[in-house]
């Protein structure tokens, strides 16, 4: 097969097993190797091995098992549909008088984001209200995925938008037309809708307070992301706005972007090393979970302890089987009340045909755990 340059770990990944399974290599219900082995194999970390497998189980291309491991998916036959068949609510109701509603939200795989998606249909009653729930995965998706409600019979919308500096021409169009809209987790500047949202400017402060508590002078901010999407843009400012009141040094606080957790640890382990060392950096704080769940195997390939070289702390809980999630100190943003106020923000605009724009900030916490400790001097 002709490899495609900088083609990403886990695509990679993927399109090796099904070229098997194409071939015959592979088998229906043959067994995969373990993530581990896949680790070794191709000298990345578990979560783009998880990745990988995830989207082939997704794709319908294998089935993964708890304690078992996963395995090359048996073809599926799709039954036919009846068609007489009526479809009844628990009230007579038939199902295509309910007001249908969307969600989305650009992953459905991590525990925050489905929290978060749970937050949002516990504001639906299920015998009043048809919920679909959507992953968009870039914003190309996203624009699609808006279109395509506009052109059909969905009442209205709850989207955890794209980190992108702009917004599309399909939510101008809603925002215009005062269509029912409720923005997720960031607001976009410029577009006048409803939002929920977390404090990020708080959860930053959070995170250099506890750091300088501990000792911590110099602290580096490692986002997937660039400086200027909305979420990393607050933490950030945040974390200069703490430094700056506790009166720590100069540039201690520094940024580290568009950091990409599909490559090889061999990418970064020098950049890492010089971090540290050259820096001076004691201590992380990854702007998204996955990205410190990379960090924190970044730092075991290069026999950096954590907490005992340099302590880490995440942005919501990072979802890892090599160690306890528990493990790490982590900002709380308090996901699933967040969907649950915008599903409220998005019926009430439904029901009573409130036309007001309203803004909540939910307040986050910081849960304090192993990853971060004391400087030793």
């Amino acid at each position: 097969m002709a490899k495609i340059m900088n083609q990403p770990m886990y695509q990679k990944i993927k399109e090796d097993i099904l070229h098997q399974i194409k071939t015959n290599l592979l088998s229906p219900g043959d067994k995969l190797p373990t993530e581990h082995q896949f680790m070794e194999q191709y000298q990345v970390s578990r979560i783009t091995v998880s990745r990988a497998l995830s989207e082939l189980k997704n794709e319908g291309v294998v089935d993964r098992f708890p304690n078992r491991g996963s395995f090359v998916a048996q073809p599926r036959k799709t039954p036919p549909l009846p068609s007489d068949l009526t479809l009844l609510a628990e009230n007579g109701q038939s199902l295509n008088l309910l007001p249908e509603i969307a969600c989305i939200i650009p992953t459905l795989t991590d525990s925050f984001s489905l929290s978060m998606m749970n937050g949002v249909l516990s504001a639906f009653p299920e015998n009043e209200y048809i919920c679909h729930f959507f992953q968009s995965q870039n914003p190309q998706i996203e624009n699609y995925l808006l279109k395509r409600c506009l052109e059909t019979n969905i009442s209205g919308i709850v989207l955890f938008p794209q980190n992108q500096p702009y917004f599309s021409n399909e939510l101008l169009f809603m925002s215009l037309q005062k269509y029912p809209l409720v923005l997720l987790d960031r607001y976009l500047p410029r577009l006048n809708t409803s939002y929920v949202i977390a404090d990020n400017q708080m959860a930053g402060e959070l995170c250099v307070k506890h750091l300088n508590e501990l000792g911590h002078q110099r602290i580096a901010l490692v986002t997937t992301s660039n400086r200027n999407t909305f979420s990393v843009k607050h933490r950030f400012e945040g974390l200069l706005s703490a430094a700056e009141r506790l009166n720590m040094p100069e540039n201690s606080i520094q940024i580290v972007e568009s950091f990409d957790i599909t490559k090889k640890f061999s990418h970064y382990q020098e950049k890492l090393i010089k971090l540290i060392h050259e820096n001076r950096i004691t201590a992380f704080v990854a702007a998204e979970s996955d990205t410190c769940a990379y960090l924190y195997h970044l730092c075991a390939s290069c026999k950096i302890d954590v907490p005992g070289t340099v302590s880490l702390i995440s942005f919501d809980t990072p979802m890892t089987t090599a160690i306890n999630p528990d493990f790490f100190t982590h900002i709380n943003q308090s996901e699933y009340s967040m969907g649950r106020e915008a599903g409220n923000l998005l019926r009430r605009r439904l029901e009573q045909h409130d036309m007001n724009i309203y803004r909540k900030v939910i307040t986050p916490s910081l849960e304090i755990r192993q990853s971060t400790a004391a400087m030793i001097f």
